[in-house]
C-alpha cells in the first residue's frame, strides 16, 4: 500500500526532494570546511556530542534556507502538473531560477568562512557596508592569493550543483511524460501537503510560540560550536530584508564622557578606562542557595498600589517575613527584559529581544559569576525551552541545568504556556531533593499562569473568587505561592536558602501616565529569616541590582561589571528603564522623568500619588538633569552591549 501511495507522488515532488537531499549534502560539506578552517584552540575541549549537537542543528537552518527558495519551484511545477504535462518551458523556467538562486546561496555560505576568519562573526548586512566602493573590496580580496582557494571551493561546489541537478532535472523530464494524469483533488491535496511541509520547513519549527533563530544554535558553552550550526544565509537575508527600518548604531561622539558619568555614578575612582568594572571585597564568604522567583505580570498595582485591588493575600505574608523593596522597578515591559536584566546585571535596551540578540558571549551575571563560585545552576519555564531563546540564553550564561515542558507530563499543560504555577513550584522542590551534587545551587523561576489564555487548574482545592478571569489568575499564582513556602520550610535545604521574588515586569492600566508606572514598578522580595530581619526599603532599584546583591549576600571578592549594585549596602540616585519606545528614570527624591520617543515629548511627574501635573517646565533644571544622566547610562549599556554582547550589530 505504501509503494503504492508513493507511485501517485508527483514526479516534480521528488525531484524538489532529491534536490533537498544534494543541497544538504553540499551544506554540510561547506560547514566541515568552516570548522576546519575557523575552529578555535579551545574547541578540543568541546565534547563531541556537543559538536554533534551543532552539526544536527545544522542542518534545521540548511532546511530553512533550502525552504525559503523552494517556494517558488513548488508553485511553478505544480501549476504547470495540474494544467498540463507537456509543458516542459515552465518546468525549465522553475528549474533554472531556482538553480540560479542556489548557486548565490552557496556562494554566500563559501564566502563566509574567509569573513568569520577575519571578523569573527556570520556574513550580515554589515559584509554590504562598503558597496559604494566594489571596486576596491573585490581587489582587496582577489589581490589575496589565499581567497583564490575558497573561490575553488565555490566553483566545484557550482559545478557539483549544477551537473547533478541537471542530471536529476533530465530525468524528471523523462518522467514526466510517463507520468499518468492524477485525479485533480489527489494533485491539490499533494499541492497543499507539500506546501505546508516547505512552510514549516521555512519557518524550522512547529512550535506555535517560536520560529527557527540565532539562539537556538546555542547547544555548548562554546562560542565557537555554537556559530557553527548557523546558516550564513540566515543571518545575512534576515538582517539585510528584516532589519531594513532599523538604523544602524552609532557610537556617540562623546561616548568616553557618557562612560565618564557612569563610572562616577557607581563611585568609581580609579583611572579612566572605557568599562565599569570594580573589584568588590568582603572578608565573610557565605555559600547560601538561592531560589530567584520571577513573577509573571506581577505589578505592585495587584498589591494595591495605585488604587489597583489587592490580590496577593499570600504574598502580603511573606513580605512580612522579609526584606520588601516597594521601589524597585522592571528594566522593560516583556518577559524577555525581566529575565534577562535580572539575571546579566544589564538594563534592557528599548524594544530589542535581548535574550536573541545578546549572545555573542556570556555576561559576567549571575550564572556565570555563581558558576565559578563552584555553585550548581538551574533555569526552570514551564514552557517551550525555546521561547524568546530562553535555553540558548541560559545555557551560554552558564545555568547548567535547563528545566522545560520536556521535563513534565504532557498532559499537566493548561495551555500553550505549559504547566501551572504550583507544579513548577513542585518540580523545583524535587529536582532540588533529588541532586546528587553536594555543591551550593542557583534556580531561577519562570512562572506564568499570571499570564493569558488565563487559565488555571480545576483539580486543586484552591478556588479563586476574583471578578474576572484576570483576577483569578493572579489569586491563584498568590496562592501558588504561599503554598511552595509552606512547602519549601519543610525541606533540609530550607535554612541555607536565601528566597527571591520579583516581577518580570509589571501591568499597563493606563491610568498611571503616558508611560504607565504600573508596567514597570514591581515588587522585590528577599526572604531568609535566620539571616534578615523584616524590613521595607524605599529607594529607588531595578532588576539589574539582583546579581550584584545576590554577590554581596554571598561575600568573598569578584569583579563587579554589571549596571547593579548591593541594595542591601548602597543606593542609587536614580535607575532607568524602558517600555519599548518609552524611556524613563525614578530618582531618590520622589520624581519620574520620562521620554516618549514616538512623538518626542518629556514629562516631569511626582509619581508617588500620581500627581497628574507635568512640572517638567517649572522645574525645568531637574528636568534637564534627569534626561541628561538617564540617557548617559542608557547609552553606556547601550554602547557595552553592542561592544562586547550583540551577535549580529
Amino acid at each position: 500500500m505504501l509503494d503504492a501511495l508513493i507511485s501517485k507522488i508527483p514526479a516534480h515532488i521528488k525531484f524538489l526532494i532529491k534536490l533537498y537531499l544534494l543541497n544538504l549534502i553540499l551544506f554540510l560539506s561547506i560547514r566541515l570546511i568552516f570548522y576546519l578552517v575557523n575552529k578555535s584552540s579551545d574547541v578540543a575541549e568541546v565534547s563531541s556530542f556537543e559538536k554533534i549537537m551543532a552539526f544536527r542543528m545544522g542542518l534545521e537552518f540548511d532546511t530553512a534556507v533550502f525552504c525559503w527558495i523552494a517556494f517558488l519551484p513548488t508553485l511553478i511545477f505544480s501549476v504547470s502538473h495540474f494544467l498540463s504535462h507537456k509543458q516542459k518551458s515552465i518546468y525549465s523556467l522553475g528549474f533554472y531560477s531556482f538553480l540560479v538562486i542556489e548557486l548565490i546561496y552557496f556562494f554566500v555560505s563559501v564566502v563566509n568562512i574567509p569573513y568569520f576568519s577575519q571578523f569573527g562573526t556570520h556574513l550580515n548586512k554589515n559584509a554590504l557596508l562598503w558597496n559604494e566602493n566594489p571596486g576596491f573590496i573585490i581587489g582587496m580580496i582577489f589581490g589575496n592569493f589565499s581567497y583564490w582557494g575558497y573561490l575553488l571551493i565555490y566553483f566545484l561546489i557550482a559545478f557539483v550543483l549544477i551537473n547533478v541537478s541537471k542530471q536529476l532535472f533530465n530525468k524528471f523530464k523523462s518522467q514526466i511524460v510517463l507520468e499518468q494524469k492524477s485525479n485533480k483533488v489527489f494533485v491539490i491535496i499533494m499541492f497543499v501537503v507539500f506546501s505546508v511541509v516547505v512552510t514549516i520547513g521555512a519557518r524550522g519549527r512547529t512550535s506555535d510560540r517560536s520560529g527557527l533563530h540565532e539562539g537556538l544554535s546555542i547547544v555548548s558553552q562554546n562560542g565557537f560550536v555554537n556559530q557553527l550550526a548557523i546558516n550564513p544565509n540566515f543571518t545575512l537575508w534576515k538582517t539585510v530584508l528584516y532589519n531594513r527600518s532599523k538604523k544602524p548604531y552609532v557610537v556617540p561622539k562623546n561616548m568616553n564622557e557618557q562612560i565618564a558619568f557612569t563610572r562616577n555614578y557607581f563611585g568609581i575612582k580609579t583611572v579612566f578606562d572605557q568599562n565599569i568594572n570594580r573589584v568588590i571585597t568582603d572578608s565573610l564568604i557565605n555559600k547560601y542557595n538561592f531560589v530567584i522567583v520571577v513573577m509573571e505580570s506581577m505589578s505592585v498595582f495587584k498589591m494595591g498600589y495605585y488604587n489597583g485591588k489587592k490580590l496577593t493575600p499570600n504574598f502580603d505574608k511573606l513580605i512580612k517575613e522579609s526584606v520588601f523593596f516597594d521601589n524597585f522597578f522592571s528594566s522593560g515591559i516583556h518577559t524577555f527584559n525581566g529575565l534577562f536584566s535580572t539575571t546579566s546585571g544589564f538594563p534592557s535596551i528599548l524594544a530589542e529581544k535581548s535574550m536573541k540578540s545578546y549572545v555573542k558571549k556570556p555576561f559576567n551575571g549571575l550564572g556565570t559569576l555563581l558558576n565559578g563560585k563552584g555553585y550548581e545552576t538551574y533555569f526552570y519555564t514551564t514552557h517551550d525551552p525555546h521561547f524568546d531563546n530562553m535555553e540558548g540564553f541560559f545555557k551560554i550564561n552558564k545555568f547548567n541545568h535547563f528545566i522545560s515542558q520536556y521535563d513534565f507530563d504532557f498532559d499537566q499543560a493548561e495551555s500553550s504556556l505549559g504547566v501551572s504555577d504550583h507544579v513548577l513550584f513542585d518540580k523545583l522542590i524535587e529536582v532540588t531533593n533529588n541532586r546528587k551534587q553536594k555543591k551550593p545551587f542557583l534556580s531561577v523561576m519562570m512562572t506564568a499562569s499570571d499570564h493569558g489564555p488565563w487559565k488555571i487548574p480545576q483539580n486543586i482545592a484552591f478556588k479563586p473568587n476574583g471578578d474576572n478571569e484576570y483576577d483569578n489568575c493572579t489569586l491563584y499564582a498568590d496562592w501558588a505561592i504561599g503554598r511552595f513556602m509552606d512547602q519549601a520550610k519543610q525541606q533540609s535545604w530550607y535554612n541555607n536558602t536565601v528566597f527571591m521574588f520579583l516581577g518580570d515586569h509589571g501591568l499597563s492600566m493606563g491610568h498611571t501616565y503616558e508611560m504607565p508606572l504600573s508596567y514597570n514598578h514591581v515588587p522585590f522580595v528577599i526572604h531568609q529569616p535566620n539571616i534578615f530581619k523584616p524590613d521595607t526599603i524605599s529607594y529607588p532599584s531595578y532588576q539589574p541590582d539582583v546579581t550584584a546583591t545576590v554577590m554581596g549576600i554571598i561575600g568573598g571578592t569578584y569583579t563587579n561589571s554589571t549596571f547593579g549594585i548591593n541594595i542591601l549596602k548602597e543606593k542609587h540616585p536614580f535607575v532607568v528603564f524602558s517600555a519599548d519606545d518609552k524611556i524613563g528614570c525614578v530618582d531618590s527624591n520622589g520624581f519620574f522623568y520620562y521620554k516618549t520617543l514616538s512623538n518626542d515629548q518629556t514629562f516631569l511627574r511626582k509619581y508617588k500619588n500620581l500627581d497628574p501635573k507635568n512640572y517638567v517646565n517649572k522645574y525645568k533644571n531637574k528636568s534637564d538633569s534627569l534626561g541628561r544622566n538617564m540617557m548617559m547610562i542608557y547609552e553606556s549599556a547601550n554602547y557595552f552591549i553592542r561592544k562586547d554582547y550583540f551577535l549580529f550589530e
